[in-house]
């Protein structure tokens, strides 16, 4: 080959690498662009500021819309999210500054205006995704009349104009807002139609901000460094009260069980008697009532149980971050199904302790049908039970279940108080929860505090000879979700959200929750009473 065919043969190749090299290098896929890129912008959603589960999709109100309006292929977890990401037409090219471009030409109609009008009246925000970065701006603005001097009217009006700053490093973008312009508006007071000319600017500025902690920034936005403070502080402050009770509680009550052992060792009949769980010891294993329904309670709130841990791992591990459209409700779908095998495992072996038939009623109570015929075992019990059922003696009213269950749901429910309002106010408001590991902690210590209730409750509940612990250990573990719930609803009086809509979202998903959480701790609450129980018949046994 010659020198000039060589030399023809690079000038056709490189430009075909380059080209190549650009369309490797610059894609929405992997956030990197060059000048002039087209950079998918989407919008989502508007809604009530003080209602944020109450969403409508973007052009339910009149805006200018493409035609045909396309929607953005969306995952499970985003359409179980409420996001409705659809084409728009603004043009946001990367790094071209534009001036007051014209978005469209519109008529507004009275019924347009009123719209609008509402939307300004109930604090409208809308939200649009650019390369996958959230941002929000509001429809309007609303303003008091000073010229009417007989009574105080205001006065609603429409941003026509809306400014885009974006910040980028390179060839990524970084950051980006949305700013409504107050001196270009439209006065949509009264229902009159009106035409308008909507426009909007792009202004691009460089930043130093790394690419991977573009994402920050909600964080920080939803976490002022004195309230983060504040959190470490009422955090550790709570730790170290709770981890002094168990203790204190734990050594109280290891005292007395080692003194009821000795007691029963020695046989003295005049200390003897005041021992009085080991008169019930022909009861005590006793199958409980509806004991397919109990089975399924172990079996589904073990699952659920499983299921929490399980986002906690993914949430360590950084799959699930803010702002990660849908990952949360996909995630919470795809292990609620696979966890679904825990749940008729546990079920349907638990029933095979008590029974060789019947197994099928208590898996499918538990909501999933499962083989658990297959990991039959039998119940390990230190005592044999007896025929017939010993009479219970009748007890003072605060020995009754009631007062044992808001004394086993008020101390873990004022353990997590503090994490259950920042909780409630990242699921109900706009606030981020940036601290998932302190969470991970304060449920590990409601679990300990929850099953160290559960064991003094069925040892007390033992010591007056009243042998039906089974649900009662249930009921009093899973007493803190009432707890739960009933905070539920002074965060809601305490805020600003109001409307059927946001009342039916707030209560039934709560709803949902806490009852999640009572089968989680009810599942807690009966298997430590239960280790416990073993543990002291079967010292008894061996003395």
């Amino acid at each position: 080959m010659s020198k000039m065919e060589a030399l023809k043969l690079s000038l056709i190749i490189i430009p075909l690498l380059l080209t190549s090299l650009r369309s490797i290098a610059s894609s929405p896929d992997n956030h990197r662009y060059n000048v002039g890129d087209h950079v998918p912008l989407f919008v989502n959603k508007v809604g009530p500021l003080n209602n944020p589960s109450e969403t409508y999709q973007y052009y339910e109100l009149p805006f200018c819309g493409p035609d045909p309006v396309v929607q953005k292929k969306e995952s499970l977890g985003e359409v179980l999210s409420g996001d409705r990401l659809t084409s728009a037409l603004y043009k946001l090219n990367f790094r071209e500054n534009k001036v007051a471009e014209t978005l469209c030409h519109k008529k507004l109609e009275g019924d347009d205006v009123a719209k609008f009008r509402d939307a300004v009246i109930n604090d409208f925000y809308f939200q649009m995704y650019y390369d996958d970065l959230p941002f929000w701006g509001f429809v309007g603005k609303i303003e008091e009349d000073s010229w009417t001097l007989e009574k105080k009217s205001l006065k609603y009006f429409l941003f026509k104009h809306v400014q885009f700053d974006v910040l980028y490093n390179g060839n990524q973008i970084i950051e980006v807002h949305a700013i409504g312009d107050p001196n270009q508006v439209v006065d949509i007071t009264e229902d009159v139609g009106v035409d308008v000319q909507f426009t909007y600017s792009v202004v691009w500025n460089t930043t130093s901000a790394a690419f991977d902690t573009r994402m920050d920034r909600y964080s920080r936005a939803s976490s002022l460094p004195i309230h983060l403070k504040i959190h470490w502080f009422s955090f550790i402050n709570s730790v170290i009260t709770i981890m002094l009770l168990i203790g204190l509680l734990t050594l109280l009550f290891m005292r007395r069980l080692r003194n009821d052992l000795r007691t029963f060792s020695t046989g003295d009949e005049e200390d003897d008697k005041e021992v009085g769980w080991k008169y019930i010891h022909g009861d005590v294993f006793r199958y409980p009532r509806n004991k397919s329904l109990f089975c399924a309670v172990m079996g589904v709130g073990t699952q659920l149980l499983t299921l929490v841990c399980s986002l906690f791992v993914l949430v360590c591990l950084g799959i699930l971050y803010p702002y990660n459209r849908g990952t949360l409700c996909t995630a919470l779908v795809i292990l609620y199904s696979l966890t679904s095998v825990v749940a008729g495992y546990t079920t349907a072996s638990f029933h095979c302790q008590f029974a060789e038939t019947g197994w099928e009623r208590s898996v499918l109570l538990a909501g999933i049908m499962y083989a658990g015929y297959l990991f039959r075992s039998a119940f390990q019990s230190p005592c044999a039970t007896k025929r017939y059922p010993r009479e219970i003696p009748p007890l003072p009213w605060y020995r009754d279940t009631p007062c044992q269950m808001f004394l086993g749901g008020f101390l873990p429910f004022s353990a997590i108080v503090l994490e259950l309002q920042h909780l409630y106010a990242s699921l109900w408001g706009y606030r981020i929860f940036t601290l998932p590991s302190i969470l991970f902690i304060m449920f590990i210590i409601l679990i300990l505090i929850t099953a160290i209730l559960s064991v003094g409750l069925t040892y007390i509940q033992l010591s007056v000879e009243d042998h039906q612990w089974w649900w009662r250990s249930v009921f009093c573990g899973g007493s803190t979700a009432i707890f739960m719930f009933a905070y539920c609803i002074y965060f809601y009086t305490r805020s600003s959200m109001s409307g059927l809509l946001q009342f039916s979202f707030v209560f039934g998903y709560n709803a949902c929750m806490c009852y999640a959480f009572f089968l989680m701790l009810g599942t807690v609450g009966f298997r430590s009473s239960l280790m416990f129980v073993r543990y002291i018949y079967r010292a008894v046994k061996s003395e």
